[in-house]
């Protein structure tokens, strides 16, 4: 079993690419009541989730210019409905940590691990490219 969630982790972590977006798959399935969501913890989310904001954020001011693809616009619209939850959750998540409400912090991480791997891979389906 440990092996199966091994390969599970690794597969996924080697999918998104970068440092930053690797720990967080990695930690995402690991975070219990036993292994507490720490400062770290945060910092890599809200990491790896500000890099891609940024790319796409980016994305958008090309896709205004018309320097990118035409169907820039239907993109945006596709992945905005993730990317408008991530600076809410991070907030709430950080207040968790401070005050260690860790049933709440790790349902909001997990929450924000599942936003990260829907964006990276919407984005990759429809050929944007955000630097992760």
């Amino acid at each position: 079993m440990r092996k199966i969630i091994l390969a599970i982790t690794l597969s996924l972590s080697l999918a998104g690419g970068g440092c930053a977006p690797q720990l967080a798959v990695l930690s995402a399935v690991t975070k219990t009541i036993d292994n507490p969501v720490t400062k770290n913890d945060l910092f890599q989310i809200e990491a790896s989730l500000k890099l891609v904001t940024t790319g796409l954020k980016t994305y958008r001011r090309l896709c205004l210019q018309d320097a990118v693809d035409k169907n820039c616009r239907s993109n945006i619209e596709a992945i905005q409905p993730y990317s408008s939850q991530v600076y809410p959750l991070l907030a709430e998540l950080s207040s968790f940590v401070r005050t260690n409400d860790q049933v709440n912090a790790i349902v909001v991480y997990k929450r924000l691990v599942n936003i990260y791997t829907s964006i990276t891979t919407e984005a990759a389906a429809r050929g944007i490219s955000l630097g992760v």
